[in-house]
């Protein structure tokens, strides 16, 4: 009698048991099949075995018109979608990554991705992949950018003009005995070529964020492009002495322009980042086919913590050492993406009060 009361008591504590785990399961499949956000898996060969209904409302499928699928049929990208698949196949986690998904009208939908891989005894199971809507918000970005290189455009054609129109009456007044015209003209030239740079900045911003950037490679002597630069660096500024190592004989097939920006943008940073004057270097380090080209400055140096978002669009530093640095934050993130066309990357070493070092590699050939 006690061994089946016991019996009686254990299969009622079962079926309690069995009825919170039943629930749970209502609640979670609940969550998933009817959250606000779009979800949806895709097993090893890239075949979306599930997606909840925030997912089909979001691209206005029907659930058999999407389950089944290849998730690389949605995309507007195929690079894209091939990128993060083979990036979730090598169990890599995605956080924001920005994707075009098609919809069934037609339209496109610029997303964000986040996702991972469950695997279960290092097979793959499926993807958990959560997408966020941001049209608008790309939309908007794009009006801006838009405006900006519209802006910049205009102000570019004037500022030209008046350097122009400066650079003439210097050489007629280079003959007079008053220096203060030649001072004010001198002035007013640097000037002018500051706000060339930076409608020039904001133009290359724009062709980036648009996708319309396109290189004109060509070879040519890396030597006469870094004279250049040091040359008008160091018109622009009377604290700092600006140096280049020995750059002779190098020659590199790139985008002469573009990189003539890469460099000006990076001097220019590490005047700025020097308040105290001293000597800013662009030197090299000639490697076997390639050229290292470091720009090195005396400066205030630059924290651990912000060296890993200086080349985030729009990143300022914002203390007390650096508050009086000028600039929007695109000089650095413009270097950055110019030099991924040019499948480089531009690093930087530094620390507090000691000054930094931001170098990048390009192929070269040594004459």
């Amino acid at each position: 009698m006690e061994d089946r009361f016991e019996l009686v008591e254990q299969l009622a504590k079962y079926k309690k048991e069995n009825e919170e785990l039943k629930l749970k399961v209502e609640e979670l499949t609940d969550f998933f099949e009817n959250a606000s956000i779009p979800l949806h898996w895709v097993d090893g060969d890239g075949i979306i075995i599930w997606a909840n209904q925030a997912e089909l409302d979001a691209l206005g499928y029907l659930k058999e018109e999407y389950i089944g699928f290849p998730i690389s049929d949605f995309h507007a990208d195929q690079n894209v979608i091939n990128d993060i698949l083979d990036r979730l196949i090598r169990n890599e986690t995605l956080y924001d990554y920005s994707a075009s998904l098609k919809c069934k009208d037609g339209s496109v939908k610029h997303v964000l991705i986040n996702s991972n891989v469950l695997r279960k005894d290092g097979k793959f199971i499926h993807t958990r992949c959560f997408t966020r809507d941001v049209t608008e918000k790309k939309y908007e970005e794009q009006r801006k950018n838009d405006f900006v290189a519209m802006v910049s455009h205009e102000l570019k054609t004037p500022l030209t003009a008046i350097t122009s129109y400066v650079q003439l009456l210097m050489r007629k007044w280079g003959k007079d005995t008053d220096g203060f015209n030649m001072q004010v003209l001198s002035r007013i030239e640097i000037q002018a070529k500051k706000m060339v740079a930076m409608a020039h900045d904001f133009l290359s911003l724009a062709k980036i964020e648009d996708g319309k950037i396109h290189l004109r490679r060509e070879k040519f002597d890396l030597e006469s492009l870094v004279r250049e630069i040091v040359e008008d660096a160091q018109l622009l500024t009377t604290k700092h002495n600006i140096r280049s190592g020995d750059f002779k004989g190098i020659e590199i097939d790139a985008d002469r322009d573009k990189i003539g920006q890469v460099l000006s943008n990076l001097v220019s940073n590490a005047i700025k980042y020097s308040p105290m004057g001293g000597t800013v270097t662009v030197t090299c380090e000639k490697c076997p086919g390639e050229v290292n080209i470091s720009v090195v400055d005396q400066g205030i140096g630059i924290n651990k913590t912000d060296q890993k978002r200086l080349f985030d669009r729009y990143y300022r530093i914002n203390d007390n050492n650096h508050k009086e640095v000028s600039g929007f934050g695109i000089g650095l993130y413009l270097v950055s993406e110019i030099l991924k066309y040019h499948q480089s990357e531009i690093k930087v070493e530094s620390e507090q009060n000691q000054g930094s070092t931001f170098h990048f590699a390009l192929p070269a050939e040594f004459k």
